[in-house]
């Protein structure tokens, strides 16, 4: 049997064991209340998680959080300096906050093909009017070739003429962000699911001790990628 199958008929079994499990796991009342309790994929990330991690449902998030405290440093890891593990712990308590790693997902009603086309419609007119603004505001002459990236293009003004259109520019530009439309990243049975915290893990702005932590949460959502789909 191939992998993909084997991982499906898996996923299946889960699904199947997670809806008969309901009764056990909640009261009626509690299923009546909360809708999530009827979704299998939901149950089965909550069944999933790693010990020592809990999870909770509050103001239509779901939120799944480690017990346990950690320590968190701010940091450019792109630029840490070679050292042991053992220093680099000990620079995280000393430098870092103590707090915790969690995942915060917003859900709402499971969009529709149409209506994620829809968005993804507004979001292509709403990009490409920005991208036409430097044209519009007559601002392309001033990129800035040494500040500027890939990500992030810097125009630098050479005149007071040129600040205002730059700045109208500027204002113009987070309008126009403004209207862009956030588009689900997963989804459950019953759910658009959507990304709205990661932290206390690593990553290219943070260290965190210990380790684990970083490694629970990102296996958290390695597995809610691999069972829910767009």
């Amino acid at each position: 049997m191939k992998k993909s199958s084997l991982a499906i008929c898996i996923f299946l079994s889960l699904l199947f064991a997670s809806a008969n499990n309901l009764k056990a796991q909640y009261t009626e009342e509690e299923i009546v209340k909360k809708g999530y309790t009827t979704d299998g994929i939901i149950n089965i990330l909550i069944d999933y998680l790693p010990k020592g991690w809990n999870f909770k449902e509050e103001n239509s998030n779901f939120i799944f959080q480690r017990n346990d405290s950690i320590w968190e440093l701010t940091e450019n890891t792109l630029n840490v300096p070679i050292e042991k593990k053992d220093e680099k712990n000990k620079r995280i308590i000393s430098n870092g906050k103590k707090t915790v790693s969690k995942i915060v997902i917003r859900y709402e009603d499971k969009w529709n093909f149409l209506k994620i086309q829809e968005a993804t419609l507004l979001n292509q007119n709403t990009y490409n009017e920005i991208r036409l603004l430097p044209e519009k505001y007559n601002i392309t002459a001033l990129k800035d070739s040494k500040l500027s990236s890939k990500s992030h293009i810097v125009y630098t003004p050479k005149t007071e003429s040129d600040k205002k259109r730059i700045s109208d520019y500027n204002i113009e530009k987070e309008k126009l962000k403004g209207k862009i439309i956030k588009l689900p990243e997963m989804s459950s049975q019953k759910y658009s699911l959507f990304i709205e915290i990661k932290s206390g893990c690593n990553d290219e702005a943070h260290l965190v001790y210990p380790d684990e932590a970083s490694v629970e949460l990102y296996s958290i959502l390695s597995f809610l990628r691999e069972v829910c789909g767009k």
